[in-house]
């Protein structure tokens, strides 16, 4: 076995998914290519199945070539392969690359769920999750934030998205494909710094490693870490507050303790109400720093009027009772 897919076994051992469905994100690239490649590698007999979902934006003009390509490394591995398309607004608020992951991960969800998979795989490696941890410091972030990448998340109820590579460095991924001749799609746009991402890999982190900090790369990925603590502390917190505070939750309404909220301290309470949002699927995109502010107001009775804050969900104050009434 290879020291690539030992790494790779090690970090989520085959016999964890042998009797479950897995969806392997593809889109031909090194990683992704690395990832199914080395997932064929360790596989183990069972009643599960590897499955190389390839998903196509139809942004490039190498699109339908970087489709057979899947297609044809997926044969040659005995793997089943689903070519996806999936067409998406490109005007949105954050632009082309957020709307095309979206667009992404929409299908795969849906997919999974159709097919019945328990996991979905993506081929992240350490080096997306350096380079997400500088663009959220530049851009500005909360510590949640600074965590980056998480390894594994729930995408559906019982579907997991997980990301086998996140602490295996690009170059691993390139040196291990050199050892097995095997090839990979290039997608030239990442070539190109009209997008702020690119403009960071290609052109800030060469400066900062080269006329700063030699080691930035290995400091970013352990402030990622260290985030990643302290947020599941916080979250553990954020969760019993909640837990503690919730008096009614409806699909007309939430009910909350106004009085045990703001006797929490205003982070940890602003925290809390994040948690809720989550769990309630209700719009975080637009709550801005403002309006979480807006709503601790509330909390402590400095605002009583009540307001609608975005995605449509009014918030009013009566007594010692916040009260969250979605509006649509």
């Amino acid at each position: 076995m290879h020291l690539f897919e030992k790494v790779v076994a090690a970090s989520w051992p085959p016999s964890r998914w042998a009797d479950c469905t897995v969806l392997v994100a593809v889109s031909g690239g090194a990683d992704s290519v690395a990832l199914l490649r080395s997932l064929a590698a360790i596989q183990e007999s069972g009643p599960g199945r590897l499955v190389a979902v390839h998903v196509d934006h139809n942004l490039r003009e190498e699109s339908n070539a970087d489709a057979q390509f899947v297609a044809q490394l997926a044969q040659q591995l005995g793997i089943e392969a689903i070519m996806g398309r999936v067409d998406f607004e490109l005007s949105g608020p954050d632009g082309i690359e957020a709307a095309a992951r979206s667009a992404r991960y929409d299908f795969l969800r849906t997919f999974a769920m159709d097919s019945g998979a328990r996991y979905v795989v993506t081929g992240h490696t350490a080096d997306d999750q350096i380079e997400t941890v500088l663009q959220r410091i530049l851009r500005g972030t909360s510590i949640a934030g600074l965590s980056a990448i998480p390894r594994a998340r729930e995408l559906e109820p019982g579907i997991s998205l997980l990301r086998p590579l996140l602490s295996i460095r690009r170059s691993e991924v390139e040196a291990y494909l050199a050892d097995l001749g095997q090839d990979f799609r290039h997608d030239g746009t990442n070539d190109e710094s009209c997008f702020f991402r690119n403009r960071l890999r290609n052109e800030l982190l060469p400066l900062l490693r080269e006329a700063y900090l030699p080691q930035v790369d290995q400091s970013l990925l352990r402030l990622a870490i260290g985030a990643a603590e302290c947020r599941e502390y916080v979250e553990s917190q954020a969760s019993q507050l909640l837990a503690a505070c919730l008096l009614q939750a409806t699909d007309e309404q939430v009910v909350l303790d106004a009085k045990e909220l703001g006797d929490a301290s205003p982070f940890l309470a602003k925290e809390a109400c994040v948690l809720l949002w989550r769990q309630r699927d209700w719009p975080r995109q637009a709550m801005s720093r403002e309006k979480w502010e807006a709503l601790s107001a509330l909390i402590a009775g400095d605002s009583p009027a009540p307001f609608e804050l975005p995605g449509g969900v009014r918030a009013e104050k009566k007594g010692e009772q916040l009260l969250l009434t979605p509006l649509s």
